[in-house]
């Protein structure tokens, strides 16, 4: 199965999720199945209507603002350091990069670089490197 096809298959499940939870949501209410207490519908059915607009938003709007902001974020971020090298400033290192996290080590940020693209893995000097410079 293709890409497309499978996007296609996916967003009409999604899709039929939707509308289900929006029917159901809507009938238990309509029918007093949710009567547990005096507003017990009136929160069901808003629930429901919450949920399903989160969806729907995610699905049209969310999911592409996300990763649209995370495509320019790298982009910057492979400018900037490409700028920086060209400058001759120095690579930054594993250490530098885990000093300023409150939970990092160096060894996990090199676990991370490791799988980064070979443009943005090109910026960071590897851990064994950092320590022959500093001896």
């Amino acid at each position: 199965m293709d890409d497309s096809t499978k996007t296609w298959m996916t967003t009409l499940a999604i899709g039929a999720v939707q509308k289900g939870l929006m029917i159901g949501g809507s009938a238990l209410a309509a029918h007093g199945f949710t009567s547990m207490g005096t507003n017990t519908e009136l929160y069901a059915g808003a629930a429901t209507a919450i949920v399903a607009a989160g969806i729907s938003f995610w699905r049209d709007y969310g999911r592409a603002i996300i990763t649209s902001q995370l495509e320019v974020l790298k982009a910057r971020s492979i400018a900037a350091a490409k700028k920086l090298q060209d400058n001759g400033v120095a690579a930054v290192t594993t250490t530098e990069i885990a000093a300023q996290s409150p939970t990092l080590t160096p060894a996990q940020v090199s676990k991370v670089a490791a799988t980064l693209p070979p443009s943005v893995a090109s910026t960071i000097v590897p851990i064994t490197e950092a320590k022959k410079d500093v001896a």
